[in-house]
Formats: structure tokens, C-alpha cells, sequence
């Protein structure tokens, strides 16, 4: 607990700062303002119903991406593991997409995305039989993945241009535009999943040393794996439901809470903490640069992704070269 007390000062700061700054800077006694006065404080619409729903839905879902990329590295015993390796992220993609070329909008999409996100899920256990293997996983995680893009961006090739812009936009992940409904989706089953990830924590910790030993161990490897699989799946259609694909969250959330929490084993809520920080600070950096243009909060995440997923290869790499 005591390691993740500067990860909770963090997350406090960020929402706070979020929450304050962007076109219009709310200060301290604003916020004093609105707690006492409600919506009879000037800011009130602004605080209440532009930024406070927004900073919610980027807390829950950043979480949610956090949570599945700690398992899904713990699952392939990889740190560079990322929930999209099982296909799920893609499946939900082209399940938003292909509701979004309709000409829906709003909970269809949202809908679009889970059904996705289960199909692929579905799939993918159906294929890899009653005891999947770790590289059959990825294997054929891969392969959905791929097929479910390839689908994808059939879609957007046949569909007009306004349809074909929205949906680009889409599959960049976004937090423009969340609302309440959307806040209050991923935190109605956010404390669910968070507790399931509790629950399979042991089992997940045992599996990191490998199956036989695991089994060993009195874990019932082939029916843990499936159930952390569709644990996965879950926590990426919550938050694919609500902003879109934005990557790297996973990718990143997992090693950093791992190291913060020095030890060798997952830190689960250590990354579902990281995981919201990391999508706080970059919708942080949307508002800020708003004035040049209200960018998609994924193309920030991208930039922080990129140079950690390269930093992780890079000291993989030395770790591995003799002295």
C-alpha cells in the first residue's frame, strides 16, 4: 500500500489539474463554489456537466486498460503483452464500426462494441480448445485480431466520406464529447471487474511460474486461464465502450506499477491506478493544446507508448546481452 500512496497523490493531482484547466481556467474557489452553491454556481455547467462526466469516463476506462494489460502480461508471462494480442480490442472495433457506418450513434455504438468484443472472445476460446496453450493464444488472438482489422477497414473503404471520417476518428480513442451515460457505464462495471481481478489474483500469480508448477500448486490451470481470458475481454469492452481503441495504456500500466511496487509479482490495482493516471495526463495534454486543436486523446497515449515500448525492448535487450 505504501507503493501506491505516490500513484493515489498523482491521480489525485492530475484529476484536479484536469478538471481546472483548459479554454476556460477554474480556480480553487470555484470549485469551493460548486460544492457549496450546486448548479447555482457559475461554473456549475462546466464543471458538472462538461468536465467532471469526461474526467470519469477517462478514470474508469484508463483503469479498465490498466487492469487488462497487468493480466494479459502476467497471463503470457511478457511484459510486452497487451490485451490487443487476443484480438478482443479489434473484435470491439469492428463491432462499433460497423454500428457507427449505419448512421447510429450514442448507446448503439456502445452496444456495437461489447457484442464485438464477445464475439472475438467466443472465437477465440472456441478455437483454442479446453485448455489453451500460451502460444496458441497469441497465435490465434493474432489472427482474429488481424482478420477483425482487415474487416474493418473494408467497412470504412465502401462507406462515405463523413462515415468513413467519423469512424477514423473513433478507432483513434477519443474522450471528446463523453457525457454522464458514459461515466456512468464504465463505473457501474468497473467495482465488478475490479473484484474478479482480486479474486484471480492467486491464481495469476501461481501461473506466472508456469503451468506444471502452478498445477502444482493445486491451480486448475485450464480453468483459470479461460476465466482470466474472459476477464480480459471484459475490462476492454468496458472501456472500448466508452472512448474507443486507445493503446499503449495496457502496454505501459503493468511494468510501471510492477516496479513502483518492487516486486515480482502483479500489482493489479498498482496498474489500474496507472492505467487512469496515463489517461488523465493525456486528456490533460487534449485540454491544454485545445486552443491549436481538440485532439484525440489515443494520439497522446500513442506518444507515450511508443517510447516506452521502445525502452522496454532496449532493456530487455541489455538484460539479456553478457557483461
Amino acid at each position: 500500500m505504501r507503493a501506491q500512496l505516490p500513484i493515489i497523490f498523482a491521480l489525485i493531482l492530475a484529476f484536479t489539474a484536469a478538471l481546472c484547466l483548459g479554454r476556460t481556467t477554474v480556480t480553487f474557489s470555484d470549485l469551493v463554489q460548486v460544492l457549496r452553491q450546486g448548479d447555482e454556481a457559475k461554473v456549475w455547467f462546466l464543471i458538472y456537466d462538461l468536465r467532471l462526466p469526461r474526467l470519469l469516463t477517462a478514470t474508469g476506462a484508463g483503469a479498465a486498460f490498466g487492469l487488462a494489460g497487468a493480466i494479459s502480461q502476467s497471463l503470457f508471462r511478457n511484459p510486452l503483452a497487451a490485451p490487443e494480442m487476443l484480438g478482443v480490442t479489434a473484435g470491439a472495433s469492428l463491432g462499433a464500426v460497423a454500428v457507427l457506418l449505419t448512421g447510429a450513434n450514442g448507446i448503439a455504438v456502445t452496444t456495437g462494441a461489447i457484442s464485438g468484443a464477445i464475439a472475438a472472445t467466443c472465437i477465440l476460446l472456441v478455437l483454442t480448445g479446453r485448455q489453451p496453450e500460451v502460444s496458441r493464444l497469441i497465435l490465434t488472438g493474432i489472427g482474429i485480431s488481424l482478420t477483425a482489422t482487415a474487416m474493418t477497414s473494408l467497412l470504412i473503404s465502401r462507406a462515405s466520406d463523413t462515415m468513413a471520417g467519423d469512424a477514423m476518428l473513433w478507432l483513434t480513442g477519443s474522450l471528446n464529447g463523453r457525457h454522464w451515460p458514459h461515466a456512468e457505464l464504465i463505473w457501474s462495471v468497473s467495482p465488478f471487474l475490479l473484484v474478479a481481478a482480486a479474486v484471480g489474483a492467486r491464481s495469476l500469480d501461481r501461473m506466472e511460474l508456469g503451468d506444471d508448477l502452478a498445477q502444482s500448486l493445486g491451480i486448475r490451470v485450464q480453468v483459470a486461464r479461460p476465466l482470466l481470458i474472459l476477464l480480459i475481454a471484459a475490462l476492454v469492452a468496458a472501456g472500448v465502450a466508452v472512448t474507443g481503441p486507445i493503446g499503449f495504456v495496457g502496454l505501459m500500466a503493468g511494468p510501471i506499477a510492477r516496479r513502483l511496487a518492487g516486486g515480482s509479482s502483479p500489482d493489479l490495482i498498482g496498474a489500474a491506478m496507472i492505467g487512469a493516471l496515463i489517461l488523465l495526463l493525456a486528456d490533460l495534454i487534449v485540454t491544454l493544446t485545445a486552443p491549436l486543436a481538440l485532439l484525440p486523446a489515443g494520439i497522446f497515449t500513442g506518444l507515450m507508448g511508443a517510447p516506452w515500448l521502445i525502452w522496454l525492448l532496449w532493456r530487455g535487450d541489455t538484460e539479456r546481452r553478457p557483461g
